[in-house]
């Protein structure tokens, strides 16, 4: 998803909650949410349409890194998060609690870069050895553009005007992990070996299994809240 495709999405999406804004300044209901979490940092409003309920439209940002090792290959990921969230808000008992569904337009990715000194490198590979010094591998890692969420939280004015704190604790269903643009940087292409296609393929398998726990993606975040 490109930079204006967010822009428009985000526009698509928020916009008509400023159509409500009116509305729900006379039931006590507009709100803006600053909040972070392990989407990363973002802002969302929201506004009340009918009695117990809430809708959100946010953004969120997130850029983080981890290293693993995969096959005795030393990998960085760094997985950068961009999405747009629309969400709705039940609140069954009428208080702070509630449930919440709805969909993450993404744009998340995980950037993969590996090394492999020259004693780990595979024995059906030794031949290209000699190569460890220079050479790397780097590729991206995909997810869905749309994702499902469900979650459930707490506002503590929900009710109220003024500050509040609140909670969301949720998972996102951002499908399996899609390898792509796996390959080697050396000084010569070595992409187009058969033995090289092998390895990478075996790594694309490795690095998706490796990273598969991001198909169900916890969410959880911290909110600071004002109602008008």
């Amino acid at each position: 998803m490109s930079r204006l495709h967010r822009l428009i999405l985000t526009a698509v999406l928020l916009a008509p909650l400023s159509g409500f804004t009116h509305l729900a300044k006379a039931d006590e209901g507009f709100g803006i949410d600053v909040k972070f979490g392990t989407m990363g940092v973002g802002a969302e409003i929201s506004a009340v349409l009918i009695p117990h309920t809430r809708i959100r439209g946010g953004i969120n940002y997130l850029l983080w890194e981890f290293d693993s090792t995969i096959d005795d290959i030393d990998y960085t990921f760094e997985p950068q998060f961009n999405s747009i969230s629309a969400l709705f808000d039940v609140h069954p008992f009428g208080g702070a609690f509630f449930l919440s569904g709805g969909v993450y337009f993404n744009n998340n990715s995980v950037g993969v870069e590996g090394s492999l000194p020259p004693e780990n490198f595979p024995a059906d590979y030794q031949s290209f050895a000699f190569l460890s010094d220079y050479l790397s591998i780097t590729g991206d890692v995909e997810f869905n553009p749309v994702a499902p969420y469900l979650g459930l939280g707490w506002r503590s004015n929900s009710n109220d005007t003024g500050w509040g704190i609140g909670l969301d604790l949720g998972v996102l269903f951002q499908g399996a992990p899609d390898v792509t643009n796996l390959r080697i940087n050396a000084p010569v292409d070595v992409n187009d070996i058969k033995e090289i296609q092998q390895f990478l393929a075996e790594q694309e398998q490795e690095i998706e299994d490796e990273l598969s726990w991001f198909q169900w993606y916890p969410v959880a975040s911290l909110l600071l809240t004002y109602n008008f």
